[in-house]
């Protein structure tokens, strides 16, 4: 707890347990015992019950007060494998199958999302149809506000500090948590966050089919328009001219080239359409890796766009075999021819994959074949569609090519015929390409409304019936953890910041030898001014003195108590602490004022006289005397009369109500106390009465504040330290120690004054035990003293007032 270990740490002497001083400065170090922790708790239990209490209490009266918070859960899930995704225009793979759990996080938490919702809520207002429970997040707290309901970013603040979305472990499963106070807010909410999270995959799924789809939408309506205006332009033209039909010839002529043209303007469609998925590709690609985009535009390969136009090329020369052969189908001929240009279409095909396939390896190395990568799989997605982009770009230019051989034959027809074949071409090419852009946009809506997205809601949330705070006793638990734990720690942190003697034991850190244990004498004296009112046997008014002597000299007024057999221990210790000479004279001093040390020189003097000795108690204090106040006596002539020369010896000796103790006082004080107390005269006193007396005691000032205490001990046979339970600093203590031994004295040991020995042990006398004596009174009510009467300081027996052997009974406790 406290280093006490060295007396001081520039001091390498330390006083022993006999009272001497030893050279090395240093003592063995006690280890705390969980007794000791358990002493130190006790000691301030005070504390620790009412840091419990109040935080106990304090943490039920929060509890109580509280709102109850409602927790409600909705649970979606990631189809992370793409289970649910729909296929493409266009015969596109599916990409992006691969979903990541961390970003559908992102996107939860995102504000955007959570503007949504707040948007939602500011709509509806309420959580019922019926309107009867108004949404308190949109509200605003303070009534004084201009409006009753938040603005959307501040609802979004306030969500944002309610929500929370949680992955559950090994699983594809999202959980979103809303806390609020009313259960079926916490519900709403939840339920609001899980499809407006669901309506936004779903769109967002849909966005490239909903594209194509509006494309197409728009090139039907005016393909149709085109096929109309052709229609009567025909039919204008065949009524103006009466014109029936064309021969079997220019009919041949204008199928084939509407034929051509018709796949021409499909080819046209579809590439339109895909470069709008391309574009939308590219954005989705460049919001994960904005420069993967860029890189994947640039890429070119002129194997590969060469391969693509000579399959171009042979695809359109079967179509035209087709369309000019109809009747030759079915024959060997035709057959054989059919078969050869198929045959090099499936072999450039195959030249072509795996040319791909290897342009694809070189440009995403190592990633191509990563069926759990979202990116590589996007990547692919957009080189294949750009490769198939080149292949219908090459198609394009070769009808082109064919369309415009066509036209050079069509423009051999005779022309009166000319402008009636134009429209039935261009009738006929309108047809067609008005069904083919139908066909697609019917499949573009189908596509769009497969697509499902990837989110699907698990269970929706439902209205929690319990709250979740406050937990009453999860709170209590803490708070009696915490209330317990902080008291202790303000326990130890007082112990550990306590630079005060308090028990034996801390004196014998110190190095120092405890020689008594002075109780504290309130309660003593108390008894006593009660027990003398009720006898009526003093006169004058109880004023700190009972018949003119204070009511701290115990040792007189109840000499059967604890207190007095205290002095009695004392005594008795201070006549054991030199066994090579009898001890004569005694210094009591202390560290510093208010410790009590003329109440124990007073006390040790009235010991020693009970017990026969012939005792002289000297006031050496010529700064602040007390003695003769203790006393009810005159302050002069005393001490310093005599050393100045004004008196004689006998002159300033005074008499006690106790037998066998005389008093000194200390007489007027003098300018300069050290110098008369070191002077040849106070050596001629101190030897004068040594010759007188058995006993001479010196009550001294407080040694660290003068010098005065280090001057006398060096007259002295043992000098005595006054210390206080709870009051005396151990370094004033040490101080005090180190004033003496400065100047080759010796301090015999220390007196600890003002100890609550209940209060410092628990109840448990392990240091300091009591004895308890009952006395009996012989007639003329004095009490009985040793019963021999002589001082043997065993406390075996006790002498009456007058000296004479008296009876005595010893009763063990």
């Amino acid at each position: 707890m406290r280093n006490m270990n060295s007396v001081n740490d520039n001091q390498t002497t330390y006083i022993n347990g006999n009272g001497h001083i030893n050279g090395n400065g240093h003592h063995e170090n006690q280890e705390l015992s969980l007794q000791d922790y358990f002493q130190v708790i006790m000691h301030r239990k005070w504390i620790i019950v009412v840091s419990f209490v109040v935080i106990f209490f304090s943490t039920l009266l929060y509890t109580l007060q509280k709102e109850p918070v409602f927790q409600a859960e909705a649970t979606v899930m990631v189809d992370t494998e793409g289970k649910n995704g729909a296929m493409f225009l266009l015969n596109q793979e599916n990409f992006g199958s691969v979903k990541n759990i961390n970003n559908e996080l992102v996107k939860l938490r995102s504000r955007s999302l959570t503007l949504d919702v707040a948007g939602k809520l500011l709509d509806r207002k309420y959580i019922d149809e019926g309107e009867a429970m108004p949404l308190r997040i949109i509200q605003h707290f303070d009534e004084e506000a201009e409006t009753p309901y938040l603005t959307k970013d501040e609802v979004t603040d306030r969500l944002i500090s309610v929500v929370n979305f949680e992955p559950l472990h090994d699983s594809d499963v999202i959980k979103i948590s809303v806390k609020s106070t009313s259960p079926e807010e916490a519900s709403f909410i939840a339920n609001q966050f899980a499809h407006t999270y669901f309506d936004r995959n779903l769109n967002t799924s849909r966005a490239r089919s909903r594209t194509v789809r509006e494309f197409l939408e728009e090139q039907v309506e005016k393909k149709h328009v085109n096929l109309l205006n052709s229609e009567n332009d025909l039919k204008d033209y065949m009524e103006a001219h009466n014109i029936v039909a064309l021969d079997n010839e220019i009919e041949n002529l204008i199928a084939q080239l509407s034929n051509m043209e018709a796949m021409r303007d499909a080819t046209v469609i579809n590439i339109q359409s895909l470069k709008m998925k391309l574009a939308s590709y590219e954005k989705q690609l460049g919001e994960y890796e904005p420069h993967a985009a860029k890189v994947i535009r640039e890429a070119n390969d002129p194997y590969i766009r060469q391969l693509q136009e000579k399959l171009a090329t042979l695809e359109v020369q079967r179509d035209i075999t087709i369309a000019q052969n109809p009747a030759f189908k079915g024959q060997a001929i035709y057959n054989d021819k059919m078969a050869k240009i198929d045959q090099e279409i499936a072999t450039l095909r195959d030249n072509l994959e795996s040319r791909t396939d290897g342009y694809l390896e070189s440009l995403l190395p190592g990633q191509t074949y990563d069926p759990t990568s979202f990116l590589v799989q996007m990547k692919q997605t957009i080189v294949e569609s750009r490769i198939e982009l080149q292949s219908l770009e090459s198609k394009k230019n070769i009808l082109n090519d064919v369309i415009d051989d066509y036209k050079n034959q069509f423009d051999a027809v005779p022309k009166k015929n000319i402008e009636f074949a134009r429209l039935q071409r261009a009738r006929i090419s309108s047809e067609k390409l008005y069904l083919l852009v139908e066909e697609k946009f019917n499949e573009a809506t189908i596509t769009e409304q497969s697509e499902f997205g990837y989110i699907e809601i698990v269970d929706e949330a439902i209205i929690p019936k319990a709250p979740i705070s406050p937990n009453l006793t999860k709170n209590m638990l803490l708070a009696c953890i915490l209330g317990l734990g902080l008291g202790i720690g303000i326990v130890f942190l007082l112990e550990y910041m306590d630079v005060n003697i308090r028990t034996p034991e801390d004196l014998k850190k110190t190095g120092l030898t405890p020689l008594s244990l002075v109780p504290r004498m309130e309660d003593e004296i108390d008894l006593l001014k009660k027990k003398k009112l009720q006898n009526g046997d003093f006169t004058g008014k109880i004023n700190g003195h009972i018949n003119g002597v204070d009511t701290h000299l115990l040792a007189y007024f109840r000499p059967q108590s604890p207190i007095s057999e205290a002095f009695r221990r004392l005594r008795t210790a201070i006549q054991y602490t030199r066994l090579d000479k009898p001890i004569q004279t005694i210094l009591v001093t202390s560290a510093n004022p208010g410790e009590g040390k003329s109440t124990i020189s007073s006390n040790l003097g009235i010991a020693f006289a009970q017990s026969g000795k012939k005792v002289l108690l000297i006031d050496t204090d010529l700064r602040r005397p007390t003695i003769h106040k203790k006393f009810s006596l005159n302050q002069g002539p005393g001490l310093t009369d005599f050393l100045f020369g004004q008196s004689a010896f006998e002159d300033i000796l005074q008499k006690s109500v106790i037998d066998n103790l005389q008093l000194i006082c200390s007489g007027p004080i003098p300018p300069n106390p050290a110098e008369v107390l070191g002077s040849a005269k106070m050596r001629d006193f101190i030897a004068y009465a040594q010759k007188e007396y058995d006993i001479i005691i010196f009550d001294s000032p407080p040694a660290i504040a003068v010098t005065d205490p280090a001057i006398i001990s060096t007259y002295v046979d043992a000098s005595i330290i006054v210390a206080a339970a709870n009051q005396t600093p151990i370094r004033a203590l040490q101080h005090c120690a180190e004033q003496i031994t400065s100047v080759g004295s010796k301090v015999n040991g220390v007196v600890l004054n003002n100890f609550d020995v209940k209060k410092s042990y628990l109840g448990y006398y392990s240091y300091y035990k009591m004895g308890y004596y009952e006395y009996s009174s012989n007639g003329n009510g004095h009490t009985n003293g040793h019963s021999n009467g002589h001082s043997n300081g065993n406390g075996n027996g006790h002498t009456n007032g007058n000296g004479k052997n008296g009876k005595s009974k010893k009763v063990r406790i």
